[in-house]
């Protein structure tokens, strides 16, 4: 049997809720902040779209948390 990756978990709820995941300025920021401060904090397409659903309340927070482990054993294979 197939599972559905995090990223077409993810495009479903994009197409059904029409949210796109806007950078905001507070995206730039955090990313500024983290860079001056040396650290690696790179958030993927998918993570972002993922605390974009977060924000607008079309997941849970325990939802958030299982997507984003399962896309990190996506995209890190042991």
């Amino acid at each position: 049997m197939q599972t559905q990756t995090v990223a077409t978990i993810l495009n479903r709820y994009q197409r059904r809720r029409n949210c796109q995941v806007p950078i905001t300025a507070t995206d730039v920021y955090a990313d500024t902040i983290a860079r001056v401060c040396g650290e690696d904090v790179d958030l993927d397409p998918v993570e972002r779209g993922l605390i974009h659903l977060k924000r607008q309340k079309v997941i849970s927070g325990r939802r958030l948390v299982a997507l984003l482990g399962r896309h990190q054993r996506e995209i890190r294979p042991e």
